[in-house]
Formats: C-alpha cells, sequence, structure tokens
C-alpha cells in the first residue's frame, strides 16, 4: 500500500451500497467509483495503481461530508475521454449489471461539455461502524488536517495513508 492516500468528498452512499453488495461477498471484486470532476486525479494518472500496488481510498458521503464513512482500495485508474470501443462497452455492461444506480460509465460520451475524467477500479470496499471527522487525516500539500467545514461535495485531497491498525478502530 502506497504512502499517499486519496480522500474523496461526497460519494452518492446508493453508489457504495451497490459496490458494497457484491464486495461483502467477493471483496477482491473489482468495481467502479466515478468522482464528477473534470481533472484528473493526477496521482493515478503518473503512476496509475494494481493490485500489487494499491491506492487506499478514504471517502466520506453526500449526506454526511465532514466525516468519512468508506475505504477501499485503487487498484486500477482511466481517463474515461479515452475510453472507447469494445473495453467502454464492457465497462457499460458491468456497471449497468452491478452498479446499476451509476447507470454506466457516464460524463465521457461526444457532446458532453465538461467530461468526468476519472474511473476508479476499487476492492475491498467497507463501511465504518464509526465514521471519523476528516480533520483526523492528514493533508500531504500542507501537513494539515483538511477543514471538516465541507458544504459541497466533489473533488480530493491527497492524503497520509493511515495506517491498518489505525484504521481498525473504525471498522
Amino acid at each position: 500500500m502506497r504512502d499517499t492516500a486519496i480522500f474523496l468528498n461526497g460519494v452518492y452512499e446508493d453508489v457504495l451500497q451497490d459496490i458494497l453488495a457484491v464486495q461483502s461477498h467477493l471483496p477482491d471484486h473489482i468495481m467502479y467509483v466515478q468522482p464528477h470532476k473534470s481533472q484528473q486525479i493526477r496521482m493515478l494518472a503518473d503512476n496509475p495503481p494494481s493490485t500489487d500496488d494499491p491506492v487506499r481510498l478514504l471517502m466520506s458521503i453526500t449526506t454526511d461530508l465532514p466525516h468519512v464513512h468508506f475505504v477501499a482500495e485503487i487498484v486500477g485508474w482511466d481517463d474515461k475521454r479515452t475510453l472507447r470501443g469494445d473495453k467502454l462497452r464492457l465497462l457499460n455492461r458491468l456497471i449497468y449489471a452491478l452498479q446499476w444506480t451509476e447507470g454506466g460509465v457516464f460524463g465521457c460520451g461526444p457532446g458532453v461539455a465538461k467530461p468526468c475524467v476519472n474511473l476508479l477500479y476499487v476492492r475491498r470496499t467497507q463501511s465504518l461502524m464509526k465514521p471519523f471527522p476528516v480533520d483526523q487525516l492528514t493533508n500531504v500539500n500542507d501537513g494539515e488536517p483538511p477543514s471538516t467545514n465541507r458544504t459541497q461535495a466533489g473533488g480530493w485531497i491527497y492524503v497520509e495513508n493511515p495506517t491498518d491498525a489505525w484504521l481498525a478502530a473504525y471498522l
């Protein structure tokens, strides 16, 4: 696991529940998270994660932005603007079948004014039994805790990766 994790601010809980419906039985089954932003997650674009080199993902939900509710491992990344042909059709089929609330790969087709760029491949998603405040994380850019005064979903920050032992207290 890498030293830097990603905190994703405000994921729809129904999307995460779809993922848990599968991964609670098959934790290594890859599912998908699609942040609603038109910027690349540079760390993933420059050094894509893999099953052998995952990146921890910490997520708040849209109804409770100041608290981390879910953790997962990012094991792959795609720039949705480059998806075409058989790969895009296959991803759409998988997402329609297993994450029906997502409606397939979104925000990447022709005519989309502000495309959504990042497609995250995730495994081992877990819901925290005890969500913790975002300000318990440490932003790697300035060494400060992220603000818990969050009013709008969207975006991400790079944070120090919490240890498994530390996270165990919340699982």
